[in-house]
């Protein structure tokens, strides 16, 4: 994703210094992520982040937006790649994108759920985790229509959400490939989120 050197040269500086703390994460981890680092791995002065960002949380806090605003662009491509199928291959495909997600961006993934930013206090990173929950949410809704009156689509997404981001959770952390050390994660996933379905208890 980011340039080895980390050093910035031209354009956009808030975006390098987004590009630099992904590099942080995944090198050493949120805690270590700090203004100075950030500005040090970009290559620019140690007053670039707070200029922009303000201090360490606000940073955080966007860097944490971006990866909720790719996590819901994600799940959005993948509903519009799966139009025309059933809405339960429409709904496990964006299970799959998120899952993905957490393995291709687990710098982000960190920083969107482990990082305790109060999300009221940054409007803009709250706005884009709605999003995205938003859009679990509707393919549940679409998936209810005609069913039982009585689902709750509130009750069954969050259902289905706990699934998505615990198997993303457990294969970010090495979990999947340690304890089904002969099996693929990918297979795990896809079974995973087929049960529910074969099940009842989306239906």
């Amino acid at each position: 994703m980011t340039n080895p050197t980390g050093a910035y040269h031209h354009g956009n500086l808030p975006e390098a210094l987004l590009v630099a703390v992904d590099e942080i994460v995944i090198a050493q981890g949120l805690e270590n992520v700090s203004l100075r680092a950030a500005a040090r791995r970009a290559g620019v002065s140690h007053s670039a982040p707070a200029h922009h960002f303000g201090d360490k949380d606000g940073l955080l806090a966007a860097y944490a937006e971006q990866g909720f605003t790719m996590l819901a662009d994600s799940l959005e491509t993948a509903a519009i790649e799966a139009a025309g199928q059933s809405m339960i291959d429409i709904l496990k495909a964006s299970g799959a994108a998120y899952v993905r997600f957490a393995v291709e961006h687990q710098g982000h993934f960190q920083a969107m759920f482990r990082s305790g930013l109060d999300k009221s206090t940054y409007p803009e990173l709250a706005a884009q985790s709605r999003r995205a929950f938003r859009g679990l949410k509707q393919r549940v809704e679409m998936l209810l229509q005609g069913g039982d009156d009585a689902a709750d689509a509130d009750v069954v997404a969050a259902y289905f959400w706990s699934i998505v981001h615990g198997l993303s959770s457990l294969w970010v952390d090495g979990a999947l490939e340690y304890m089904f050390t002969e099996e693929r994660p990918e297979r795990i996933v896809d079974g995973v989120l087929s049960l529910p379905f074969h099940g009842g208890a989306f239906s």
